[in-house]
């Protein structure tokens, strides 16, 4: 194989491997916080696990996303950039997460009000739920 093949095939590997494309990432307003109940269900419907989801924006056009369990223990902690996906903090890895958020993208770009599914992979969907700033801000 030639160079400039390997160098092309490469770039596309590492592309995809960010999940998503720059101009697929939701502008939010810096210091905007949108919160959101995710609810993982199985596959009869049943909820299985639920979360609290915050996604709040930068000023560099960047978000940070946070998902909690009920007690507050971080399960995600990602930031979204025009590069990908980049850890924040010391939360491990959870790619789960990083595909339910990349999957929120278009929904985040529209004002949905209403609970919405999001089949993530066969076994899973989750049922988002917007909710008020628990803050009250």
């Amino acid at each position: 194989m030639n160079k400039p093949f390997l160098y092309a095939l490469c770039l596309c590997v590492l592309s995809a491997c960010a999940g998503f494309r720059a101009q697929d990432l939701p502008e939010l307003p810096p210091q905007q916080a949108l919160w959101f109940q995710v609810d993982k269900l199985d596959t009869q419907g049943n909820t299985v696990q639920t979360s609290l989801l915050s996604v709040q924006g930068s000023e560099d056009g960047s978000s940070r996303w946070v998902m909690t369990d009920a007690f507050g223990a971080p399960q995600a902690r990602l930031s979204a950039n025009s590069r990908g996906w980049q850890a924040d903090g010391f939360a491990p890895p959870n790619r789960a997460a990083k595909k339910l958020f990349t999957a929120m993208f278009p929904l985040l770009k529209q004002d949905f009000r209403r609970p919405q599914t999001i089949h993530s992979d066969p076994n899973h969907s989750w049922r988002i739920t917007p909710i008020a700033d628990p803050e009250g801000a």
